[in-house]
């Protein structure tokens, strides 16, 4: 299967060499909801980067350098889609931990996930939006 890739989005990844960035993961965690008690979708109350880097931090978890803005993400993702499967921080965390340091994963998933997602619903990345 061939997979077109735009300028805008090979520029990207070679700058960013395949992880999110801050103004990706910005963009990305600003269109995150979740549904609420009456069943309606509602933006979700997001956690800053640097809430997420001591979150991480306090529970010894490291994680490569060029993986923080994924961190970031992943969080965000886990409070709008995984409230019953990862229900508190420690499970959040530890989800980031084996995701970001899984040892037979590409360290490049965590973005890949997230493009498939928007390409499953149809969602474009303004790819040059985001060097």
């Amino acid at each position: 299967m061939q997979y077109y890739i735009s300028k805008g989005e090979a520029q990207y990844m070679d700058a960013n060499k395949g992880y999110f960035s801050k103004a990706l993961a910005e963009w990305a965690i600003s269109r995150m909801q979740r549904e609420n008690e009456k069943g309606e979708l509602e933006d979700i109350k997001s956690v800053s980067l640097e809430k997420v880097a001591e979150i991480l931090k306090s529970h010894n978890v490291e994680i490569p350098e060029e993986s923080t803005y994924d961190a970031w993400y992943l969080y965000n993702m886990c409070l709008a889609d995984y409230r019953k499967s990862l229900p508190g921080e420690q499970k959040i965390v530890e989800y980031i931990d084996e995701t970001i340091n899984d040892p037979d994963c590409e360290p490049t998933a965590v973005l890949a996930c997230f493009r498939a997602k928007m390409d499953v619903m149809d969602v474009p990345i303004h790819w040059e939006r985001f060097l």
